[in-house]
Protein backbone atom coordinates (compact mmCIF):
# COMPACT_ATOMS: atom_id res chain seq x y z
CA UNK A 1 0.00 0.00 0.00
CA UNK A 2 1.19 3.52 -0.83
CA UNK A 3 -0.27 6.78 0.50
CA UNK A 4 0.95 10.18 -0.71
CA UNK A 5 -0.17 13.67 0.26
CA UNK A 6 0.94 17.01 -1.16
CA UNK A 7 -0.42 20.28 0.19
CA UNK A 8 0.45 23.94 -0.21
CA UNK A 9 -0.61 27.25 1.27
CA UNK A 10 0.34 30.52 -0.38
CA UNK A 11 -0.25 34.24 -0.15
CA UNK A 12 -0.18 36.63 -3.12
CA UNK A 13 -0.39 40.42 -3.16
CA UNK A 14 -0.52 43.08 -5.87
CA UNK A 15 0.45 46.70 -5.23
CA UNK A 16 0.76 48.88 -8.31
CA UNK A 17 3.46 47.46 -10.57
CA UNK A 18 4.58 44.96 -7.93
CA UNK A 19 3.19 41.46 -7.49
CA UNK A 20 4.69 38.97 -5.07
CA UNK A 21 3.80 35.65 -3.50
CA UNK A 22 5.19 33.30 -0.90
CA UNK A 23 4.18 29.71 -0.28
CA UNK A 24 4.85 26.79 2.04
CA UNK A 25 4.46 23.18 0.91
CA UNK A 26 4.26 19.91 2.80
CA UNK A 27 4.31 16.39 1.36
CA UNK A 28 4.17 13.04 3.15
CA UNK A 29 5.01 9.50 2.08
CA UNK A 30 3.73 6.30 3.71
CA UNK A 31 4.78 3.13 1.91
CA UNK A 32 5.53 -0.54 2.41
CA UNK A 33 9.09 -1.63 1.68
CA UNK A 34 9.52 -5.19 0.37
CA UNK A 35 12.96 -6.66 -0.43
CA UNK A 36 13.65 -8.69 -3.57
CA UNK A 37 14.64 -11.99 -1.90
CA UNK A 38 16.50 -13.45 -4.87
CA UNK A 39 19.18 -10.74 -4.50
CA UNK A 40 18.55 -9.32 -1.04
CA UNK A 41 19.07 -12.07 1.54
CA UNK A 42 19.13 -9.89 4.67
CA UNK A 43 16.46 -7.32 3.77
CA UNK A 44 13.19 -7.20 5.68
CA UNK A 45 9.70 -5.80 5.22
CA UNK A 46 9.35 -2.33 6.67
CA UNK A 47 6.78 0.47 6.84
CA UNK A 48 8.35 3.72 5.69
CA UNK A 49 7.24 7.22 6.65
CA UNK A 50 8.89 10.41 5.40
CA UNK A 51 7.97 13.99 4.61
CA UNK A 52 9.14 17.02 2.68
CA UNK A 53 8.97 20.73 3.55
CA UNK A 54 9.39 23.49 0.98
CA UNK A 55 9.32 27.29 0.69
CA UNK A 56 8.84 29.26 -2.50
CA UNK A 57 8.87 33.00 -3.21
CA UNK A 58 8.04 34.77 -6.50
CA UNK A 59 8.24 38.40 -7.61
CA UNK A 60 6.90 40.24 -10.67
CA UNK A 61 8.00 43.86 -10.92
CA UNK A 62 6.89 46.17 -13.71
CA UNK A 63 9.88 48.18 -14.89
CA UNK A 64 8.44 49.66 -18.11
CA UNK A 65 5.10 49.90 -19.88
CA UNK A 66 5.80 46.59 -21.67
CA UNK A 67 8.52 44.99 -19.53
CA UNK A 68 8.22 43.00 -16.31
CA UNK A 69 11.08 41.67 -14.18
CA UNK A 70 10.62 38.09 -12.91
CA UNK A 71 12.42 36.54 -9.94
CA UNK A 72 11.91 33.43 -7.83
CA UNK A 73 13.71 31.47 -5.11
CA UNK A 74 12.93 28.31 -3.22
CA UNK A 75 14.30 25.61 -0.95
CA UNK A 76 13.19 22.25 0.36
CA UNK A 77 14.24 19.58 2.84
CA UNK A 78 13.32 15.94 2.50
CA UNK A 79 12.97 13.41 -0.29
CA UNK A 80 11.62 14.74 -3.61
CA UNK A 81 9.36 11.71 -4.22
CA UNK A 82 8.30 8.33 -2.81
CA UNK A 83 10.76 6.42 -5.01
CA UNK A 84 13.72 8.14 -3.37
CA UNK A 85 12.41 7.13 0.06
CA UNK A 86 12.27 3.49 -1.08
CA UNK A 87 15.73 3.55 -2.71
CA UNK A 88 17.36 5.21 0.31
CA UNK A 89 15.88 2.52 2.56
CA UNK A 90 17.25 -0.20 0.29
CA UNK A 91 20.81 1.08 0.79
CA UNK A 92 20.18 1.68 4.50
CA UNK A 93 19.15 -1.95 5.04
CA UNK A 94 22.07 -3.22 2.97
CA UNK A 95 24.87 -1.13 4.54
CA UNK A 96 23.41 -0.17 7.94
CA UNK A 97 21.34 -3.25 8.78
CA UNK A 98 20.47 -3.28 12.51
CA UNK A 99 21.63 -6.91 12.72
CA UNK A 100 25.18 -6.07 11.55
CA UNK A 101 27.79 -3.32 12.03
CA UNK A 102 27.52 -0.35 9.68
CA UNK A 103 29.64 -0.78 6.54
CA UNK A 104 32.42 1.87 6.46
CA UNK A 105 31.69 4.49 3.83
CA UNK A 106 27.92 4.49 4.22
CA UNK A 107 26.39 7.84 5.26
CA UNK A 108 22.87 8.58 6.47
CA UNK A 109 21.21 10.64 3.68
CA UNK A 110 20.17 14.25 4.23
CA UNK A 111 18.33 15.29 1.05
CA UNK A 112 17.76 19.00 0.49
CA UNK A 113 17.86 21.51 -2.34
CA UNK A 114 17.76 25.21 -3.21
CA UNK A 115 17.02 27.02 -6.46
CA UNK A 116 16.56 30.47 -7.93
CA UNK A 117 15.80 32.17 -11.23
CA UNK A 118 15.73 35.58 -12.91
CA UNK A 119 13.93 36.58 -16.07
CA UNK A 120 11.92 39.13 -18.00
CA UNK A 121 8.53 39.27 -19.72
CA UNK A 122 7.97 41.45 -22.79
CA UNK A 123 4.55 42.46 -24.07
CA UNK A 124 5.52 42.84 -27.72
CA UNK A 125 1.88 43.14 -28.87
CA UNK A 126 -0.33 45.03 -26.42
CA UNK A 127 -2.67 42.49 -24.69
CA UNK A 128 -2.07 40.00 -27.56
CA UNK A 129 1.54 38.83 -27.57
CA UNK A 130 4.01 38.07 -24.76
CA UNK A 131 7.55 36.67 -24.69
CA UNK A 132 9.38 35.45 -21.62
CA UNK A 133 12.90 34.31 -20.79
CA UNK A 134 14.22 32.84 -17.52
CA UNK A 135 17.65 31.75 -16.34
CA UNK A 136 17.77 29.44 -13.33
CA UNK A 137 20.21 27.54 -11.14
CA UNK A 138 19.64 24.83 -8.57
CA UNK A 139 21.79 22.72 -6.24
CA UNK A 140 20.50 19.43 -4.83
CA UNK A 141 21.99 17.28 -2.10
CA UNK A 142 20.62 13.86 -2.95
CA UNK A 143 20.34 10.53 -1.16
CA UNK A 144 23.19 8.85 -3.09
CA UNK A 145 23.35 5.27 -4.32
CA UNK A 146 26.08 2.79 -3.37
CA UNK A 147 27.92 -0.09 -5.04
CA UNK A 148 30.27 -2.80 -3.73
CA UNK A 149 33.79 -2.40 -5.14
CA UNK A 150 37.47 -3.00 -4.36
CA UNK A 151 40.39 -0.63 -3.98
CA UNK A 152 43.80 -0.79 -5.70
CA UNK A 153 44.94 -3.46 -3.23
CA UNK A 154 41.97 -5.75 -3.74
CA UNK A 155 40.28 -4.79 -0.46
CA UNK A 156 36.55 -4.16 -0.20
CA UNK A 157 35.53 -0.54 -0.78
CA UNK A 158 32.08 0.99 -0.82
CA UNK A 159 31.57 3.17 -3.90
CA UNK A 160 29.23 6.10 -3.37
CA UNK A 161 27.32 7.72 -6.22
CA UNK A 162 27.28 11.48 -6.75
CA UNK A 163 25.70 13.23 -3.77
CA UNK A 164 25.41 16.79 -5.09
CA UNK A 165 23.87 17.82 -8.39
CA UNK A 166 24.02 21.26 -10.00
CA UNK A 167 21.40 22.19 -12.57
CA UNK A 168 21.35 25.18 -14.90
CA UNK A 169 18.19 26.07 -16.82
CA UNK A 170 17.14 28.31 -19.67
CA UNK A 171 13.43 28.66 -20.43
CA UNK A 172 11.92 30.65 -23.28
CA UNK A 173 8.20 30.99 -23.95
CA UNK A 174 5.77 32.92 -26.07
CA UNK A 175 2.05 33.42 -25.42
CA UNK A 176 -0.35 34.76 -28.02
CA UNK A 177 -4.03 35.58 -28.31
CA UNK A 178 -4.59 34.31 -31.85
CA UNK A 179 -8.35 34.87 -32.08
CA UNK A 180 -11.06 35.98 -29.62
CA UNK A 181 -11.58 32.27 -28.89
CA UNK A 182 -8.01 30.94 -28.95
CA UNK A 183 -5.02 31.61 -26.69
CA UNK A 184 -1.81 29.58 -27.23
CA UNK A 185 1.40 29.13 -25.22
CA UNK A 186 4.69 27.66 -26.50
CA UNK A 187 7.46 26.81 -24.00
CA UNK A 188 11.04 25.69 -24.72
CA UNK A 189 13.42 24.51 -22.02
CA UNK A 190 17.13 23.63 -21.82
CA UNK A 191 18.68 22.00 -18.74
CA UNK A 192 22.26 21.12 -17.85
CA UNK A 193 22.69 18.62 -14.98
CA UNK A 194 26.03 17.53 -13.48
CA UNK A 195 27.65 14.70 -15.50
CA UNK A 196 24.77 14.57 -18.00
CA UNK A 197 24.10 15.84 -21.48
CA UNK A 198 21.88 18.77 -22.41
CA UNK A 199 18.18 18.06 -21.94
CA UNK A 200 15.72 19.79 -24.29
CA UNK A 201 11.99 20.05 -23.65
CA UNK A 202 8.99 21.53 -25.43
CA UNK A 203 5.44 22.10 -24.22
CA UNK A 204 2.54 23.57 -26.13
CA UNK A 205 -0.85 24.43 -24.69
CA UNK A 206 -3.99 26.17 -25.86
CA UNK A 207 -7.22 27.48 -24.37
CA UNK A 208 -10.09 27.22 -26.84
CA UNK A 209 -13.59 28.61 -26.32
CA UNK A 210 -15.71 26.03 -28.17
CA UNK A 211 -18.97 27.77 -27.38
CA UNK A 212 -20.67 30.01 -24.86
CA UNK A 213 -20.44 27.32 -22.16
CA UNK A 214 -17.66 25.05 -23.43
CA UNK A 215 -13.90 25.55 -22.98
CA UNK A 216 -11.12 23.15 -23.99
CA UNK A 217 -7.63 23.34 -22.45
CA UNK A 218 -5.25 21.13 -24.43
CA UNK A 219 -1.54 20.45 -23.95
CA UNK A 220 1.23 18.29 -25.32
CA UNK A 221 4.99 18.12 -25.30
CA UNK A 222 8.21 16.17 -25.51
CA UNK A 223 11.63 15.93 -23.86
CA UNK A 224 14.86 14.41 -25.13
CA UNK A 225 18.35 13.85 -23.73
CA UNK A 226 21.27 11.89 -25.14
CA UNK A 227 22.05 9.08 -25.22
CA UNK A 228 18.61 7.45 -24.82
CA UNK A 229 15.98 9.38 -22.88
CA UNK A 230 12.81 10.48 -24.65
CA UNK A 231 9.44 11.59 -23.32
CA UNK A 232 6.15 12.59 -24.88
CA UNK A 233 2.78 13.42 -23.36
CA UNK A 234 -0.60 14.78 -24.36
CA UNK A 235 -3.74 15.69 -22.50
CA UNK A 236 -6.61 18.06 -22.09
CA UNK A 237 -9.48 19.30 -19.94
CA UNK A 238 -12.99 19.95 -21.23
CA UNK A 239 -14.98 22.34 -19.05
CA UNK A 240 -18.74 23.04 -19.15
CA UNK A 241 -20.57 25.83 -17.36
CA UNK A 242 -23.45 24.17 -15.49
CA UNK A 243 -24.61 27.48 -14.01
CA UNK A 244 -23.11 30.96 -13.56
CA UNK A 245 -19.78 30.48 -11.72
CA UNK A 246 -20.21 26.67 -11.47
CA UNK A 247 -18.23 24.53 -13.95
CA UNK A 248 -17.94 20.79 -14.55
CA UNK A 249 -14.69 19.41 -16.02
CA UNK A 250 -13.44 16.16 -17.54
CA UNK A 251 -9.69 15.66 -17.96
CA UNK A 252 -7.42 13.01 -19.47
CA UNK A 253 -3.66 12.68 -19.87
CA UNK A 254 -1.23 10.14 -21.39
CA UNK A 255 2.52 9.95 -20.70
CA UNK A 256 5.32 7.75 -22.07
CA UNK A 257 9.11 7.70 -21.63
CA UNK A 258 12.09 5.46 -22.42
CA UNK A 259 13.41 5.25 -18.84
CA UNK A 260 15.48 7.55 -16.66
CA UNK A 261 19.21 8.13 -17.11
CA UNK A 262 21.54 7.20 -14.26
CA UNK A 263 25.27 7.13 -14.99
CA UNK A 264 26.81 7.49 -11.52
CA UNK A 265 26.93 3.75 -10.66
CA UNK A 266 27.24 0.47 -12.62
CA UNK A 267 24.02 -0.92 -11.08
CA UNK A 268 21.17 1.48 -11.70
CA UNK A 269 18.24 2.44 -9.53
CA UNK A 270 16.81 4.62 -12.30
CA UNK A 271 13.23 4.03 -13.35
CA UNK A 272 12.67 1.74 -16.39
CA UNK A 273 10.48 2.80 -19.34
CA UNK A 274 7.04 3.99 -18.22
CA UNK A 275 3.62 4.37 -19.78
CA UNK A 276 0.86 5.97 -17.75
CA UNK A 277 -2.57 7.51 -18.16
CA UNK A 278 -4.80 9.59 -15.92
CA UNK A 279 -8.46 10.65 -15.98
CA UNK A 280 -10.44 12.89 -13.67
CA UNK A 281 -13.84 14.46 -13.08
CA UNK A 282 -13.94 17.87 -11.40
CA UNK A 283 -16.24 20.60 -10.17
CA UNK A 284 -15.17 24.26 -9.89
CA UNK A 285 -16.77 27.34 -8.38
CA UNK A 286 -15.40 30.73 -9.50
CA UNK A 287 -16.81 33.53 -7.36
CA UNK A 288 -15.74 37.13 -6.85
CA UNK A 289 -13.96 36.48 -3.56
CA UNK A 290 -14.08 32.73 -3.11
CA UNK A 291 -13.08 30.05 -5.63
CA UNK A 292 -12.73 26.31 -5.10
CA UNK A 293 -12.19 23.15 -7.08
CA UNK A 294 -12.45 19.45 -6.34
CA UNK A 295 -11.29 16.68 -8.68
CA UNK A 296 -10.87 12.92 -8.46
CA UNK A 297 -10.08 10.04 -10.79
CA UNK A 298 -7.90 7.01 -11.56
CA UNK A 299 -4.31 6.78 -12.77
CA UNK A 300 -2.43 3.74 -14.06
CA UNK A 301 1.38 3.36 -14.27
CA UNK A 302 2.89 0.55 -16.35
CA UNK A 303 6.67 0.00 -16.01
CA UNK A 304 8.57 -1.97 -18.66
CA UNK A 305 10.96 -3.77 -16.29
CA UNK A 306 13.93 -5.39 -18.06
CA UNK A 307 15.29 -8.61 -16.64
CA UNK A 308 18.78 -8.25 -15.16
CA UNK A 309 18.64 -4.44 -15.01
CA UNK A 310 18.18 -3.11 -11.48
CA UNK A 311 16.40 -6.27 -10.33
CA UNK A 312 16.87 -5.47 -6.66
CA UNK A 313 14.41 -2.59 -7.23
CA UNK A 314 11.77 -4.90 -8.74
CA UNK A 315 9.09 -4.16 -6.14
CA UNK A 316 9.60 -0.42 -6.45
CA UNK A 317 8.89 -0.45 -10.18
CA UNK A 318 5.79 -2.65 -10.20
CA UNK A 319 2.73 -1.58 -12.16
CA UNK A 320 0.40 0.52 -10.01
CA UNK A 321 -3.22 1.59 -10.06
CA UNK A 322 -3.68 4.92 -8.30
CA UNK A 323 -6.66 6.82 -7.01
CA UNK A 324 -6.07 10.59 -7.03
CA UNK A 325 -8.05 13.33 -5.28
CA UNK A 326 -7.41 17.07 -5.29
CA UNK A 327 -9.01 20.06 -3.52
CA UNK A 328 -8.15 23.75 -4.02
CA UNK A 329 -9.47 26.85 -2.22
CA UNK A 330 -8.70 30.48 -3.12
CA UNK A 331 -9.72 33.57 -1.12
CA UNK A 332 -9.46 37.13 -2.45
CA UNK A 333 -9.50 40.12 -0.10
Amino acid sequence: MLWLTDSRISYREERGATEWSVGYGYASYAERYRPFRSLDFFGFNENLFADRHSLQGDLRQGIHERWTLLASAGAQTGYPNYRRVWIANRYRQKYDNPAFPRVPGYEEPDPQSARGSLGARWEYLPTLGFAEIRLGYGREQTAPGYEDSVDAYGNFALLQGRERLDTGRLNVSTENVLTPRLRALQEFGFAWVTDRNLRFSYKGSANVALGERWVLRAEGGATTESPQFDVWFAGGTLEYELAPSLLLSLMGRYYEDTGEIESSLPITSAAPPLRSWQAGLGLRWAGRRVSWKIQAGPMQADFDVRRGVGEEFTYLYTDRNWGLAQATLSLTF
